[in-house]
């Protein structure tokens, strides 16, 4: 008996906290588009950097490879001249809060004027505001559910963590991703790591050799998602 009700209490407590998780996340975000579908996002957290951006660019060009980058605002204001060169590049730009703290630690006030003030960097450089928030370290609780239904946006999360902010080398990379993928991924990746844009050409290639195309998180998201 007292073993089942401490089992009853935890399942409360995680309801309470974190919510129902499958039916929230298929509503108010997107961690994989259709399984059935053989495209895959490519998305870049905390950029932009000082330094780094246009080689990163320069990997995709040639393929005609769209992402999406997570900005932090603070950056995206910082290094506007790079801000505007993503945006003009036709890559998508998605709000990543203006400081970066863990938003699950958060009330709801502090969560909405981290995204505002990140949407306000966006909008001072003439771009359009973004769908998606991506929380730092991609924990979420009821809280950000909250937040994001006042905002009206949608939570950008991912399927298949890279890790390349750990010093996983090019080569690392590149087999994570190509033996890993699956139709829909949301591949996780960080600005200004040099391994990753190394690595990058060489998954273009291989996983478009096997049919899957690449394309921007509101493109899958606006296809399925689950």
């Amino acid at each position: 008996m007292l073993r089942r009700l401490t089992l009853l209490s935890l399942a409360v407590f995680v309801f309470i906290e974190w919510g129902p998780l499958t039916w929230e996340r298929a509503k108010y975000g997107i961690a994989a588009g259709d399984p059935f579908v053989r495209e895959v996002a490519l998305t870049f957290d905390d950029g932009p950097r000082e330094h780094g951006m246009q080689e990163l660019i320069a990997a995709m060009a040639p393929y005609n490879v769209k992402a999406t980058f997570f900005l932090v605002g603070k950056f995206a204001d910082r290094y506007g001249k790079i801000t505007l060169m993503l945006h003009r590049a036709g890559h998508e730009l998605a709000n990543h809060t203006y400081t970066h703290p863990a938003l699950y630690k958060l009330w709801v006030e502090k969560i909405i004027r981290e995204a505002e003030r990140c949407d306000e960097v966006m909008e001072s450089l003439a771009i359009r505001k973004t769908m998606f928030l991506r929380p730092p370290g991609g924990g979420f609780n009821m809280n950000i559910f909250n937040a994001m239904r006042r905002m009206n946006k949608k939570l950008g999360l991912w399927s298949l963590n890279t890790a390349d902010y750990t010093g996983r080398s090019a080569d690392e990379i590149e087999r994570l991703v190509v033996s890993s993928v699956r139709p829909g991924d949301v591949i996780l990746m960080h600005s200004g790591m040099p391994n990753t844009v190394e690595a990058l050409p060489r998954i273009i290639e291989k996983l478009e050799a096997r049919g899957f195309t690449f394309v921007r998180l509101e493109e899958l998201y606006s296809r399925g998602r689950i």
